[in-house]
């Protein structure tokens, strides 16, 4: 973890952040310390509402000015399809299409066939549009 904090950053702590509107704040923390990258998958598997849009602020900011570490956001969210509360399973969906990683790709096919509506939607955007990038 970042070497200037006295203790370890939490998703909370990242959550009082993007509440206080430090996402510029949290985007060079991040590309400075990528061990960060797993919050992403806790903040967005937050009962609150704020933690989950920003968390998805967040990783469009991430995608924007730290391509290097994309991957990272992909393995943060990839456990999140498997999430029992489907608004979790579609919103980790999306996010894998705007990081568009070509890896996510195994990962989003099967929310195809999901039970919820809005998971198979997310899940279709997000791999028509990881597929549009490819070729």
């Amino acid at each position: 973890m970042s070497q200037q904090f006295e203790r370890e950053i939490t998703a909370d702590d990242v959550a009082d952040f993007l509440g206080k509107g430090l996402l510029e704040n949290l985007v060079s923390l991040f590309r400075a310390d990528p061990s960060l990258y797993p919050l992403i998958g806790e903040l967005l598997a937050d009962e609150r509402i704020a933690a989950r849009v920003g968390a998805s602020a967040l990783v469009e900011s991430l995608v924007e000015e730290d391509p290097a570490h994309t991957h990272l956001a992909v393995k943060a969210l990839t456990p999140l399809l498997e999430s029992r509360r489907a608004l979790v399973r579609g919103d980790a969906a999306w996010l894998l299409g705007v990081v568009g990683r070509p890896e996510a790709l195994a990962r989003l096919r099967p929310l195809l066939d999901d039970r919820d509506l809005g998971v198979r939607e997310a899940a279709a955007e997000a791999v028509e549009g990881i597929e549009g990038r490819e070729g």
